[in-house]
């Protein structure tokens, strides 16, 4: 249980930082979805986490665990969105499927 609750934080850790990532750097919004892919890979390959370990699932190859479940991160980034679009009722953007995210506004 505590697994799961950890991939399903790591998304929304994921998800809000690729936000910020779009806000600070305007040019890669028309990339989020790699993005997410990239920093979902990322973040669980430096925690060296691996769902399949986690619940003694053996693979071929351990260091591939941790990318897989980088990819199940990824995965439950779009159930975030939708509660986030159905919450807020944002329009869905042109590379994504659910929810736009509205930059923070910026104090002069």
């Amino acid at each position: 249980m505590y697994d799961f609750a950890i991939v399903a934080l790591l998304a929304l850790g994921t998800l809000k930082l690729v936000d910020f990532l779009i806000d600070l750097v305007p040019a890669i919004r028309q990339f989020r979805t790699l993005v997410t892919f990239v920093v979902a890979i990322a973040a669980t390959v430096v925690l060296d986490y691996s769902l399949f370990s986690r619940w003694g699932i053996g693979i071929d190859n351990d260091s591939l665990g941790a990318w897989i479940t980088g990819v199940m991160v990824a995965g439950l980034t779009v159930p975030w969105r939708a509660l986030f679009s159905y919450l807020t009722h944002d329009q869905a953007e042109r590379d994504e499927t659910l929810g736009e995210h509205r930059p923070v506004a910026r104090a002069a």
